[in-house]
């Protein structure tokens, strides 16, 4: 069975809350920089198919890391922020999602 998009993003959004460099940060900044650290690698791999351009690809990641980061801020701290580009944010979640279930 395969594991859906938002168990994903829980997953990781789990391996980030209990490392100890987030129990210890103290500023939206630094949450975003613990969130980068944490999962780049693991999302450059999780979107290796997703795209054959590298610079493509980064955009991705760097959306997905967005995503999370504004996710974990929302749910464990009620820190809603919406970027400018957050339409394409949005935009990118919803066809990951549906991507993800054609699989």
């Amino acid at each position: 069975m395969l594991t859906s998009q938002s168990d994903m993003d829980l997953d990781l959004i789990k391996s980030v809350v209990d490392s100890d460099e987030f129990k210890e940060a103290d500023s939206i900044n630094e949450v975003s920089r613990i969130v980068r650290r944490c999962l780049r690698k693991r999302l450059i791999d999780l979107h290796i198919d997703d795209s054959v351009d590298i610079g493509t690809r980064e955009k991705i990641v760097h959306r997905h890391l967005e995503w999370i980061t504004l996710k974990i801020l929302k749910d464990l701290d009620g820190i809603v922020m919406i970027p400018e580009h957050y339409d394409e944010i949005e935009e990118f979640e919803s066809a990951w999602r549906r991507s993800q279930k054609d699989l």
